[in-house]
């Protein structure tokens, strides 16, 4: 069951420690999760690489793990700093340190360009994972208002990315590019002078863009 942010009671006292201790382990996965995609990258653009070599399931099964432990720790750390019992300096943390960027660049998106630079071999991992970041940013629009912006922009990317890489089913690719520009339309209401969402949209607007 999901723990909503203000689902039990804690001191300010406790929350201080807490927010430091989740944010230690938040650093160390993420460090592990930028030198398991960069070694990856690496072996993609490798020339010497065997265009014909592939990663072997408990491999793909194991980078999963990390960025799926890297997403769980930034949960823990948007509900603990974010808490209605934290402090301003608490609440200020996430964008001083720049979570939410940090958050999709290394737990989501470095790691679906590796899964895309794999297709086809990757094509069932880069489905999972797409379906865990997506639950994941989903919740956190529920719960983490503060940063509503950076989630329906990622909402919006995910569903995307889900959209251009359904190959099978042409109903699915429409169901997936209508989701993903009623995110981008959702965030280009919000922030008219921001041009990125309508670049989507136009994109998504294409005759050709299911094709």
């Amino acid at each position: 069951m999901t723990q909503m942010p203000d689902s039990r009671p804690i001191s300010r006292e406790q929350l201080a420690p807490e927010v430091k201790s989740i944010y230690t382990e938040l650093t160390m996965v993420e460090t592990k999760c930028i030198h398991v995609d960069q070694a990856q990258a690496t072996v993609v653009h490798d020339p010497k690489t065997d265009s014909n070599s592939k990663l072997v399931s408990d491999h793909w099964q194991a980078l999963i793990a990390f960025h799926r432990t890297l997403l769980h720790k930034h949960h823990d750390f948007f509900l603990a700093s974010q808490h209605p019992s934290a402090s301003l300096a608490l609440r200020r943390l996430a964008s001083k340190y720049s979570m939410p960027a940090r958050m999709w660049k290394h737990g989501i998106h470095s790691f679906l360009e590796l899964l895309r630079r794999r297709l086809p071999e990757s094509l069932d991992y880069m489905l999972a994972f797409i379906y865990l970041a997506y639950q994941m940013m989903a919740l956190l629009y529920k719960i983490v208002p503060a940063f509503e912006d950076t989630w329906i922009k990622c909402l919006g990317d995910l569903r995307r990315y889900q959209m251009a890489i359904e190959d099978e089913d042409i109903r699915n690719r429409e169901t997936w590019a209508r989701v993903a520009r009623s995110w981008y339309s959702k965030a280009a209401n919000k922030n008219p002078p921001i041009g990125r969402p309508y670049h989507y949209l136009a994109i998504l607007a294409r005759p050709n863009a299911l094709q």
